[in-house]
C-alpha cells in the first residue's frame, strides 16, 4: 500500500500517543502534589527500595479520569486541527442515518462483544487497568471518561481520523477497516482488552464503512462500554470470582451461548449490510 494511504494511521497514533504522553506527565505531576502515598511510592521506585509501584492504586481516581477526559480531547483537537483527518460532524450526518438497519448493526455489535466477552473470559493475560477501572465505575468523573468521552473519542480518532481518512485516500475498505481495528487494539496497552477490543474494532469498522459516519458506531460504543461499567460497579472485587458458567449455569450452557450470540451477530451484521443503503460521504 502507498504510504499515503496509510499515514492517516501513523500520524493518528503518533498524535494519540502524544497526548497519552503529557496526559501521563500531567498525571504524575498532579499525583505527586495530591497523594502522599504517590508520591512515596515515586520515590521509593526512583531509589530501588520498591517492591513494586501500584501506582493506579495510589492515583486519586477523579484526577485520573479527568486527566484521561483532557487526553481525549487533546488528541482529537489535534487530529482535527493539524491533521485535518476528522471531518465535522454536521446536522445533515444524523438525518441522513437510516435507523432500522442501524439498530440491526447495533444489536449485532452487542451480541458479538457478549460472544468475545465469554471467549476472552479464560484467557490468561494480564489486565494491568482492572483495578482503576472498577474504582472508576464508582466515580463520576470515571463513568464519564469510561461511558461517554472515551468511546466518542475513540471512535472519532480510530474510525473517523484513521479508517474515514484512509478511504478518502483511495485505500481498500477492508485494507482501512483493518488497520483502525488493529490500531484500536493495540492501543490499549493491555493484551487482555486488545483482545477484546480488535473483534469490536471491525465491527465498527464495517458500521463507519456502511453508514458514513460515526454517530451508530459511537452509539455502540457508548452501550458497550456502559455495559461494562455497569457489570462492574454491581459486582465490585467479585467481578474476577464471578465467571460466565457460574452465571449461566456450567460450561456446556456458556458454549452455546457463546456461539449462539456469534451466529447472531453475524446474520444481523449480514442483514444491515444488505439493507442499509451504502454512504458515499465517507
Amino acid at each position: 500500500m502507498k504510504l499515503y494511504r496509510l499515514s492517516p494511521a501513523i500520524l493518528t497514533i503518533l498524535v494519540f500517543l502524544l497526548a497519552q504522553g503529557l496526559g501521563t506527565i500531567l498525571l504524575f505531576g498532579f499525583g505527586m502534589l495530591t497523594s502522599p502515598e504517590f508520591n512515596a511510592a515515586i520515590k521509593a521506585y526512583a531509589a530501588g527500595t520498591a517492591q513494586g509501584m501500584p501506582a493506579f492504586e495510589l492515583m486519586p481516581v477523579s484526577a485520573f479520569s479527568v486527566i484521561l477526559i483532557v487526553t481525549d480531547i487533546i488528541a482529537v483537537l489535534l487530529c482535527h486541527l493539524f491533521l485535518h483527518n476528522i471531518r465535522p460532524l454536521t446536522q445533515s450526518d444524523l438525518a441522513a442515518i437510516q435507523w432500522k438497519p442501524a439498530t440491526l448493526a447495533i444489536a449485532g455489535g452487542i451480541l458479538a462483544a457478549l460472544s468475545t466477552s465469554i471467549l476472552t473470559e479464560n484467557v490468561p493475560l494480564p489486565d494491568i487497568m482492572q483495578d482503576m477501572a472498577l474504582a472508576m465505575s464508582h466515580n463520576t468523573w470515571g463513568l464519564l471518561a469510561l461511558a461517554i468521552i472515551g468511546p466518542i473519542a475513540e471512535e472519532l480518532l480510530f474510525r473517523e481520523a484513521i479508517e474515514g481518512e484512509m478511504l478518502r485516500r483511495g485505500a481498500n475498505p477492508w485494507t482501512a477497516i483493518l488497520v483502525s481495528a488493529i490500531a484500536f487494539g493495540t492501543v490499549h496497552f493491555n493484551l487482555a482488552q486488545g483482545l477484546y477490543a480488535l473483534p469490536l474494532g471491525i465491527i465498527f469498522g464495517i458500521i463507519y464503512y456502511k453508514t458514513g459516519n460515526i454517530l451508530v458506531t459511537a452509539l455502540l460504543h457508548i452501550i458497550n462500554n456502559s455495559a461494562a461499567a455497569l457489570q462492574m460497579c454491581l459486582l465490585g472485587e467479585d467481578l474476577d470470582s464471578i465467571s460466565y458458567a457460574d452465571l449461566l449455569g456450567g460450561d456446556t450452557a456458556v458454549s452455546v451461548t457463546m456461539a449462539l450470540c456469534a451466529i447472531l451477530s453475524i446474520l444481523l451484521m449480514a442483514l444491515f449490510w444488505n439493507n442499509y443503503p451504502s454512504s458515499k460521504k465517507v
